[in-house]
Parts: structure tokens; sequence; C-alpha cells
């Protein structure tokens, strides 16, 4: 058992209930009524004005893939068209709560972080690793940390059968369910058990954050304090979107259930391999809420990797299309109208990869093959394509935090396409292996991986060299001329989108086994050690680098390799005295002076001083280092709205 003595947090105002929009809500929602006027005037003209009857076949192929793009852009104006954003309910005191962490194959040093966190979660609870695994060692790790193991030898249904072994052995009246590479901080559950004051409340789902900025998936410049990350989309505008119309997708972690709603559906879904969204879809059908809560709460481990990367979406792809198969939740029994919009355009997102691939190759197949899709006076084309597409950006930019967002989002797009065309596979699969995320030591892709986008980028540099021969030479007049032009836009345009996806995804690779929170940490260290020469030296500086296991100083001078110092670490908590060793030395020049950055690793240190380093990495340094990603911060600012 593991119950924490310390009062849980003071109880917050219950907020309004009635949604307000604001100023900025209702001038998007003005610019999307403009855009979805002026997107019917150009389809209209497309469809009546701009037939080629030399390739008809084109014609209505390009159509119908312009028209799916704009079906996309719809249903994301409609989610996103009344989002909420709740404030923390009163606590409910005196309510039991387990917490269960699951893992099966990743690093215990990994592991520990979160169970480390966890039993230090200031609500009275009771943690439970559930380990798929059967590891002598993490059992060993939940003896040391005094909290519950419950392991399985028989692995059946992956994850979703570990939590139901859990739920058969447990008595808890909430459900706290975290990954393993989830960290929370102390106010979770007083953060969340509030809102179950409402009865029909049976999932509170909270924001997916990541500490890792330098994963992937991240796009950060520290010194600037700019950061974005791919899934801030999901996570700041879609979620909140979808709370509006009671279809939030139950994300696994972190999260807070009502075991009686998990009872009433027979537990934690487990026919398809993402069980988290199955099992959220299955509540609402019930009547059940599933409400969203935009706040940072816990903070978890995004893929370092290409092939992390790749693995995570092809999962959630493929347990997407298994749902859609087994749940029918388009034209099934138990969901709202709006439900159904919302579920159907989390689907059609995994689709539309397809209707990509042929925007890229159509400007390759008109500039080598001289054929294009529509004939129209330029004069006239710029009159209805131009705002309907400019309006179109405005809008789904304003929508992503501005145009930095929408275009990096347009980038991820192009490198998850090849995984998700990959996907639709899953309709029609009965069964699909669980694969989980690789979280330590990764090679960068291979060629064999991004084979789609590299041979897309190798065919739009063909076309732009064919288009460009063609304008010098040949002296093409009028239409053609013009559509030329046209079709060599769209290939530099989609020339700047593929090379940064082929490049990050051939050149990011992760050889640390765990990660290390790199500067802007406040941590002063006085550290000394005898020289070679004779005699004692000793320092002054600041940790980066930093992690339980060891960080770096940077100095004038070099530290020799396999110099042992005796370091003091001051946290604003305690003062830490340890040994460390020196096994890297990497010079650099700031400015005109050179500068010795020396990485250490601890050879002798307390393990509860170790404790103490990951609490304030977590609970500390992870939230100001994170308050740079801007969509997340002022999607979290706004004020509450429910």
């Amino acid at each position: 058992m593991n119950l924490v003595a310390q009062a849980p947090p003071p109880a917050r105002p219950a907020p309004k209930r009635a949604l307000r929009p604001g100023a900025r809500l209702w001038a998007i929602r003005a610019l999307i009524i403009v855009t979805v006027i002026f997107t019917i005037r150009y389809f209209y003209w497309r469809a009546t004005s701009t037939m080629n009857p030399a390739a008809k076949w084109f014609f209505y192929i390009f159509l119908v893939a312009e028209m799916l793009n704009f079906i996309e852009a719809a249903l994301f104006y409609i989610t996103t068209w009344k989002p909420t954003n709740r404030s923390p309910r009163p606590v409910i005191l005196g309510r039991s709560v387990d917490v269960f962490i699951t893992t099966y194959n990743e690093p215990v040093s990994l592991l520990r972080e979160t169970v480390l966190c966890t039993v230090s979660i200031d609500y009275p609870h009771k943690t439970y690793v559930l380990d798929d695994g059967d590891r002598p060692e993490v059992a060993e790790l939940a003896r040391e940390l005094n909290c519950e193991y419950i392991a399985r030898k028989d692995r059946t249904a992956a994850k979703a059968g570990n939590l139901n072994n859990a739920l058969r052995q447990t008595q808890g009246e909430f459900i706290v369910t975290l990954d393993a590479d989830h960290v929370p901080m102390p106010s979770l559950i007083g953060e969340l058990i509030g809102f179950f004051d409402d009865p029909k409340v049976g999932v509170v789902q909270t924001t997916q954050d990541f500490y890792n900025l330098d994963s992937f998936q991240h796009r950060t410049h520290v010194e600037k304090e700019r950061g974005w990350q791919q899934q801030e989309l999901f996570f700041s505008v879609i979620q909140p979107g979808k709370d509006g119309y009671n279809a939030t997708f139950y994300c696994g972690s972190p999260a807070m259930l009502r075991r009686a709603a998990l009872d009433e559906i027979g537990g934690f879904a487990t026919e398809s391999i993402t069980e988290d969204m199955h099992t959220g879809l299955r509540l609402q059908k019930k009547g059940w809420r599933v409400e969203y809560y935009n706040h940072t709460i816990a903070r978890g481990l995004a893929p370092q990797t290409y092939r992390g990367f790749a693995t995570q979406w092809n999962r959630w792809g493929q347990g997407a299309m298994q749902v859609l198969r087994k749940e029918n939740p388009l034209f099934g029994r138990g969901l709202t109208f709006g439900q159904r919009l919302n579920y159907f355009a989390s689907f059609y997102f995994y689709w539309m990869s397809f209707q990509k691939f042929i925007y890229i190759a159509t400007p390759i197949f008109c500039l080598i093959a001289g054929i294009f899709p529509l004939i129209a006076v330029p004069k006239i084309f710029a009159i209805y394509f131009l705002p309907y597409f400019l309006l179109n950006i405005f809008s789904t930019a304003s929508l992503q935090g501005g145009f930095g967002g929408f275009w990096l989002s347009e980038e991820f797009n192009l490198i998850k396409m090849p995984v998700l065309m990959a996907t639709s596979a899953g309709f029609f699969r009965k069964e699909v292996p669980f694969k989980v995320t690789p979280k330590a030591r990764d090679t960068s892709a291979r060629w064999t991986e991004v084979w789609l986008q590299s041979l897309l980028l190798i065919g739009v540099l063909t076309a732009l060299g064919f288009g460009s021969w063609k304008i010098a030479h040949t002296t093409p007049e009028g239409y053609y001329f013009w559509a030329l032009v046209v079709n060599i836009i769209c290939a530099i345009f989609y020339i700047f989108l593929l090379v940064p996806v082929v490049w990050r995804a051939f050149r990011h690779k992760e050889l640390r086994a765990s990660y290390r929170f790199p500067s802007h940490l406040d941590v002063p260290v006085l550290f000394g050690y005898n020289a070679e020469a004779g005699g004692n030296i000793v320092g002054r500086g600041f940790a980066r680098n930093l992690n339980r296991n060891g960080f770096s100083i940077t100095q004038k001078d070099v530290v020799p390799l396999g110099t042992i110092l005796a370091v003091e670490l001051s946290l604003p908590i305690k003062t830490i005295h340890a040994h460390a060793r020196v096994v890297r030395t990497v010079e650099f020049f700031k400015g005109e002076n050179k500068r010795v950055s020396s990485g250490l690793v601890f050879e002798q240190i307390d393990p509860v001083d170790q404790d103490a380093i990951s609490k304030h990495l977590f609970w500390e340094v992870a939230p100001r280092h994170g308050h740079i990603l801007r969509m997340t911060r002022r999607s979290q600012a706004r004020g509450a709205q429910t």
C-alpha cells in the first residue's frame, strides 16, 4: 500500500458552466464562414468551367482530390467550432484512487522515475506497477519504492489485457492510467478528481506533453524560447474542440477513469491495439462523458527517431481502422450526430495521405508529360483560385497558432504519409500485433523506411528541371506558359516541404540510453580534484545535461578523461555530495574564447540523492523548459470555458 500523508491541494472555486467565446474565436468563426463561401464559389467554377477535354480522367482525379482536401479542412473547422477550456473543480476528499503504471520492456531506469514521482503524488492513493514483462528487476523496484507489483506471464490482449488483469485485483473507485515513461506532477489526482463530482463523467483526459524537447517530433530553439511539437495541434486545438461535442478521445496516459464506468462496458477494450480510444468510444456510446482538461500534469518521452515515430503512428492508425470496423461509430447506435462527425474526422485524417500523394504527383506528371488537369484563362483562374486558397490557409493557420505551426504540420503530414497509407490495411486485418514505441538508443531512418518521400523529392526535382527547360527553350505562350508557371511554383513548394522531411529522418538518431536535461537548469556546482601535476584544483559552474546518472560542466581548461571529481550540486531542496568521473571532453569556442565541456558520470552517489535530482528535473525544470511550446502555453492560459 502507498498512502501519502500530505493533504490534498486546496479546493478551487467551480468554473462557470456557460461557454463564452472570446473575440478571437468569433473572428476565426467569421473567417471560416467567408472561407466556405469562397470555397463553394471556387468548386462551382471548377466543376463547370475548367474541363480539359484532352484529359478528362486527369480533370476528374484532380477535382476529387481537391474536394477531398477541402472536406478535411471543413471537418477541422467543425471540430474546432466550439472548444472548451476547463478549470479544475473543487477537490473531492476521501475517495480511493489506484494509479496503474503499465510496462512491458521499457528500461528500468526510465520506469523508475515514473514510479518515483507517482508514489509522491499529493492525494492519498495506491500505486501499482503492471509488468507485462514479468521482470524480477521491476518487482524489486516496486518493493524499493513501496508500491504494489502485478505481473502476468500470459500477455493476451497486450496492454488492455494488462490493465484488465489489474482491475480484477484492485478496488479503487477511480483509476489513473500512466505509461511507463509518463512522469506525473504531484497535483495530478487533486486536479482531476473534482471533475467526477458530476456522476455522468466517466473519464477525464489531459494533454500529453513531453520533456525531451530534442525529440524527432519537436522543433525547438531554446535560446530564442521558441518551441513546437507535432502533437500540440491535437491536444491544444482538436481535443478541446472534440470536448465541445463530448467526443474527446481517451488517450490512455495521463487520464483518470471511474471504475463503475469501466465495469459497465466490461473493462478496457481488448479488440484493438488502440485500447484507449476504443474504451472511450464505448463509454460515450453508453452515455458517459469523456471530458478534456487542457493542462499539463504529466510529461512523457516522445520518440527520439523516425523509426520510433513511425512505429507509434502505425499502431495508432492500425488501431483506428480496427475500431472503425468493430464499433461502426458512423452508423452504429449510441452516439450523437456531433460525436459521429468528430470520429469520422479523425478516421478521415488517416486516409488523406493518398490525397496528398496525388497532390505531389500532379506537378511531377504535368511538368514532365505536358498534360494538365484543367484549362482556364489565367486571370479568371487567379480570381477564383487565390481567394479560395489563401482564405483556407489563413483559417487553418489561425486555428494552429500561426503560419509557423501550419507549415510544420504540413511537413509532418508528409513525414507520416507512407505510414498512414499503410495503416489503411488495419481495416481488413483481424489481428494486428501491438508494438511498443522504442524509447532508448536507436538509429536514424534507413532508405527502405523513407523511400516514398525520397522518390517524390527526386521526382519533384526532376520535374522542376523539365519545367524550367521548357520555359527557357520552347518559349511557351498563353495558357500553356501559365500552366507551367503554376506547376513550377507547386514543385518548389513541395521541395521546401520534402527536403527537411528526408533530411531529418536520415539525420536524427539517439545515442544516449537516457535523456539528459540540457541548459538553463540553474543548478550551481562546486567541484574539486587532484591534478596530475600535483595539488588540488577547485572550480565552480552550473550543471548542464543533467539526469540522475550524471551531468556536464563547462570550464576554460580541460579536465583529463578518467579524472574523479568530488562534486557538490545545490538543488533548491537539498545539497547533494557525490563523486563523478569524466567520460567525455569537447572543446568549442564562444566568441573568441575557448571553452571545454566535460561530461561526467556519477561514480558514488546516494540513491536518495539521485531521486531528489529526478524530482527536481521533472517537477521544476521540465515545466520551465516546456513553457517555450507556445501553442500549448497559450491554449492552457486562456480563461476557463466549460
